[in-house]
């Protein structure tokens, strides 16, 4: 819900979601799965359009 919520405030601001924007997110999973959980929510950003 975090990642729905960042996704939408960028668009909000007229711009793409940045990796600074998932930085912020503090609460997604740091295990092994991390980097894919990451390209999961800038593949939904681009299909938020």
């Amino acid at each position: 819900m975090t990642a729905v919520a960042t996704v939408r405030r960028a668009r909000e601001a007229g711009r793409e979601v940045t990796e600074a924007d998932l930085d912020a997110i503090r609460n997604i999973c740091r295990c092994g799965t991390y980097h894919r959980i990451r390209q999961a929510v800038l593949e939904g950003a681009r299909r938020m359009r």
